[in-house]
Protein backbone atom coordinates (compact mmCIF):
# COMPACT_ATOMS: atom_id res chain seq x y z
CA UNK A 1 0.00 0.00 0.00
CA UNK A 2 1.90 2.98 -1.30
CA UNK A 3 0.99 6.24 0.36
CA UNK A 4 2.15 9.65 -0.73
CA UNK A 5 2.07 12.74 1.39
CA UNK A 6 3.06 16.16 2.30
CA UNK A 7 1.14 19.24 3.45
CA UNK A 8 0.07 20.50 6.80
CA UNK A 9 -1.69 23.39 8.42
CA UNK A 10 -2.02 23.46 12.21
CA UNK A 11 -3.27 25.53 15.15
CA UNK A 12 -3.65 24.91 18.88
CA UNK A 13 -6.64 23.42 20.77
CA UNK A 14 -8.05 25.09 23.86
CA UNK A 15 -6.66 23.79 27.17
CA UNK A 16 -8.79 21.22 28.97
CA UNK A 17 -8.48 18.79 31.87
CA UNK A 18 -5.11 17.53 33.17
CA UNK A 19 -2.86 20.42 32.15
CA UNK A 20 0.75 19.26 32.09
CA UNK A 21 -0.01 15.54 31.74
CA UNK A 22 0.38 14.08 28.24
CA UNK A 23 -2.60 12.22 26.85
CA UNK A 24 -3.18 10.92 23.32
CA UNK A 25 -6.62 12.50 23.18
CA UNK A 26 -6.40 15.03 20.35
CA UNK A 27 -6.49 17.97 22.76
CA UNK A 28 -3.35 20.05 23.26
CA UNK A 29 -3.46 21.38 26.82
CA UNK A 30 -1.46 23.99 28.71
CA UNK A 31 1.93 22.59 29.79
CA UNK A 32 1.29 19.24 28.07
CA UNK A 33 4.32 19.93 25.87
CA UNK A 34 7.57 21.77 26.61
CA UNK A 35 8.15 22.97 23.05
CA UNK A 36 5.96 24.59 20.43
CA UNK A 37 6.58 26.09 17.01
CA UNK A 38 4.07 27.56 14.60
CA UNK A 39 4.42 27.63 10.84
CA UNK A 40 1.37 29.67 9.88
CA UNK A 41 -1.61 27.33 10.02
CA UNK A 42 0.50 24.38 11.24
CA UNK A 43 1.72 23.98 14.81
CA UNK A 44 3.94 21.29 16.24
CA UNK A 45 4.19 20.66 19.97
CA UNK A 46 6.72 18.29 21.56
CA UNK A 47 8.09 16.92 24.76
CA UNK A 48 10.59 14.19 25.65
CA UNK A 49 11.33 12.30 28.83
CA UNK A 50 14.66 10.98 27.51
CA UNK A 51 13.14 7.72 26.30
CA UNK A 52 10.06 8.80 24.33
CA UNK A 53 9.06 11.72 22.13
CA UNK A 54 5.52 13.06 22.50
CA UNK A 55 4.24 15.02 19.51
CA UNK A 56 1.11 17.10 18.96
CA UNK A 57 0.36 18.33 15.43
CA UNK A 58 -2.39 20.87 14.86
CA UNK A 59 -3.36 22.32 11.50
CA UNK A 60 -6.05 24.44 10.01
CA UNK A 61 -6.94 21.58 7.68
CA UNK A 62 -9.70 19.04 7.24
CA UNK A 63 -7.38 16.27 6.04
CA UNK A 64 -4.15 14.64 7.11
CA UNK A 65 -1.28 16.16 9.10
CA UNK A 66 2.30 14.87 9.09
CA UNK A 67 5.77 15.38 10.47
CA UNK A 68 9.06 14.02 9.15
CA UNK A 69 12.17 13.51 11.26
CA UNK A 70 15.81 13.92 10.16
CA UNK A 71 14.89 14.50 6.49
CA UNK A 72 17.22 13.47 3.72
CA UNK A 73 17.96 15.59 0.64
CA UNK A 74 14.75 16.43 -1.25
CA UNK A 75 12.80 14.40 1.34
CA UNK A 76 14.49 11.15 0.26
CA UNK A 77 14.81 8.58 3.06
CA UNK A 78 12.76 10.59 5.54
CA UNK A 79 10.97 9.06 8.54
CA UNK A 80 7.36 10.31 8.58
CA UNK A 81 4.33 10.03 10.84
CA UNK A 82 1.03 10.91 9.19
CA UNK A 83 -2.42 10.99 10.78
CA UNK A 84 -5.98 11.97 10.02
CA UNK A 85 -9.46 11.83 11.53
CA UNK A 86 -12.35 10.47 9.46
CA UNK A 87 -15.85 10.11 10.91
CA UNK A 88 -14.40 10.48 14.42
CA UNK A 89 -11.90 7.63 13.91
CA UNK A 90 -8.17 8.41 14.07
CA UNK A 91 -5.66 6.72 11.77
CA UNK A 92 -1.90 7.14 12.18
CA UNK A 93 0.83 5.71 9.94
CA UNK A 94 4.56 5.26 10.59
CA UNK A 95 6.00 5.87 7.10
CA UNK A 96 9.19 6.30 5.13
CA UNK A 97 9.83 8.37 2.01
CA UNK A 98 11.83 6.12 -0.30
CA UNK A 99 12.44 8.60 -3.13
CA UNK A 100 12.87 12.31 -3.70
CA UNK A 101 9.57 14.07 -2.92
CA UNK A 102 7.87 10.79 -1.97
CA UNK A 103 5.82 8.77 -2.17
CA UNK A 104 5.78 7.60 1.42
CA UNK A 105 5.22 3.96 2.29
CA UNK A 106 4.26 2.38 5.60
CA UNK A 107 7.39 1.11 7.38
CA UNK A 108 5.73 -2.29 7.81
CA UNK A 109 5.38 -2.64 4.03
CA UNK A 110 9.14 -2.11 3.65
CA UNK A 111 10.07 -4.75 6.23
CA UNK A 112 10.20 -2.32 9.15
CA UNK A 113 7.76 -1.93 12.00
CA UNK A 114 5.00 0.44 13.09
CA UNK A 115 6.66 2.20 16.03
CA UNK A 116 3.90 4.65 17.00
CA UNK A 117 3.06 3.43 20.51
CA UNK A 118 0.04 5.61 21.33
CA UNK A 119 -1.99 8.08 19.34
CA UNK A 120 -5.19 10.06 19.35
CA UNK A 121 -6.80 12.89 17.48
CA UNK A 122 -9.82 14.98 16.75
CA UNK A 123 -11.14 17.27 14.09
CA UNK A 124 -13.24 20.28 15.03
CA UNK A 125 -13.59 23.97 14.32
CA UNK A 126 -11.66 23.68 11.06
CA UNK A 127 -8.61 22.10 12.73
CA UNK A 128 -7.15 18.61 12.73
CA UNK A 129 -5.14 17.60 15.81
CA UNK A 130 -3.13 14.37 15.99
CA UNK A 131 -0.98 13.39 18.97
CA UNK A 132 1.40 10.44 19.19
CA UNK A 133 4.17 8.83 21.22
CA UNK A 134 7.18 6.82 20.05
CA UNK A 135 10.67 5.91 21.23
CA UNK A 136 13.46 8.39 20.48
CA UNK A 137 15.44 5.51 18.97
CA UNK A 138 13.27 2.65 17.72
CA UNK A 139 15.95 0.45 16.15
CA UNK A 140 13.86 0.38 12.95
CA UNK A 141 15.99 1.21 9.90
CA UNK A 142 13.05 3.26 8.56
CA UNK A 143 12.84 5.52 11.62
CA UNK A 144 15.14 8.47 12.15
CA UNK A 145 16.74 8.51 15.58
CA UNK A 146 15.91 11.61 17.60
CA UNK A 147 18.57 13.13 19.84
CA UNK A 148 18.79 15.56 22.72
CA UNK A 149 19.40 18.90 21.04
CA UNK A 150 18.18 20.18 17.67
CA UNK A 151 16.38 17.79 15.31
CA UNK A 152 15.40 18.69 11.73
CA UNK A 153 11.76 18.20 10.72
CA UNK A 154 9.50 18.44 7.72
CA UNK A 155 5.82 19.18 8.18
CA UNK A 156 2.87 18.94 5.84
CA UNK A 157 -0.92 18.84 5.75
CA UNK A 158 -3.76 18.31 3.33
CA UNK A 159 -7.41 19.13 2.88
CA UNK A 160 -8.01 15.42 2.15
CA UNK A 161 -7.82 12.39 4.47
CA UNK A 162 -6.28 10.16 1.78
CA UNK A 163 -2.53 9.83 2.55
CA UNK A 164 -1.85 9.17 -1.14
CA UNK A 165 -2.95 12.70 -1.96
CA UNK A 166 -0.34 15.44 -2.14
CA UNK A 167 -0.06 18.01 0.61
CA UNK A 168 -1.69 21.41 0.32
CA UNK A 169 0.85 23.03 2.64
CA UNK A 170 4.36 22.04 3.72
CA UNK A 171 7.60 23.30 5.16
CA UNK A 172 10.62 22.48 7.25
CA UNK A 173 12.00 23.50 10.61
CA UNK A 174 13.45 22.06 13.77
CA UNK A 175 12.53 20.94 17.24
CA UNK A 176 14.85 20.85 20.22
CA UNK A 177 14.72 19.12 23.58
Amino acid sequence: MLLSLFALSCQEAAPEANPGKWAADGVITTNEYTGRTSYGDYEIHWNSDGQYIYIGMKARASGWVAVGFQPGPLHRETDMVLGFVRDGQVSVFDMFSIAEWGPCTADSELGGSDDVLEYGGREEGGYTVVEFKRLLGTGDEYDGELFSGVNEILWACSTLDDPRQKHTSRGHGEIGF
